[in-house]
């Protein structure tokens, strides 16, 4: 058996591993360290009844990512605090756009505010908004990133205790 004969049982391999290396280089600088994002709830205080919904962000990565989001009153979206200060929640009623840096393997939870057309909605019409994000001190990818958070009114009513 030759050298020449050998060739064709070590390029598929060879192939498959180089494609399998390709696609884990891909989704680790890309995909890996993206945020999660989830609405959840938690009592105003410990014992209390009342619950108020939280958008939390994990940050996966050791590095700080940049969050944004619109500010406003447009309809069918909801809008984030960055805190319960009455500064913060006046000024997610304000157009424009807010920003907060969320430190590496860190997570926060923003309160959210109902969007002013939230009597009108019925049950199953989602509320949503999108949360544009980027590394603070990116290494390759410089372009900003979002993901979409939306949630019904029906599955945000009982999650947050109100289930009228």
């Amino acid at each position: 058996m030759s050298a020449q004969d050998i060739v064709p049982y070590l390029t598929i391999p060879g192939s498959i591993i180089g494609i399998i290396t390709g696609g884990f280089v891909i989704w680790e600088r890309f995909f890996r360290y993206e945020p999660s994002a989830y609405i959840t709830a938690k009592p105003l205080m410990p014992g209390g009844a009342q619950k108020q919904c939280y958008l939390r962000v994990i940050n996966r990565s050791e590095r700080p990512i940049i969050l944004s989001w619109p500010n406003g009153t447009e309809n069918d979206a909801m809008r984030l605090a960055t805190d319960h200060s009455i500064g913060a929640i006046v000024n997610s009623l304000h157009e424009g756009e807010q920003a907060i840096a969320l430190d590496g393997k860190v997570e926060e939870e923003f309160p959210v505010m109902v969007p002013p057309n939230w009597d009108q909605l019925e049950p199953q019409q989602t509320i949503e908004i999108r949360v544009n994000w980027h590394f603070a001190q990116p290494m390759i990818w410089k372009r900003h990133r979002s993901f979409l958070v939306r949630i019904t009114k029906r599955s945000y009513q009982l999650l947050g205790g109100d289930d009228d």
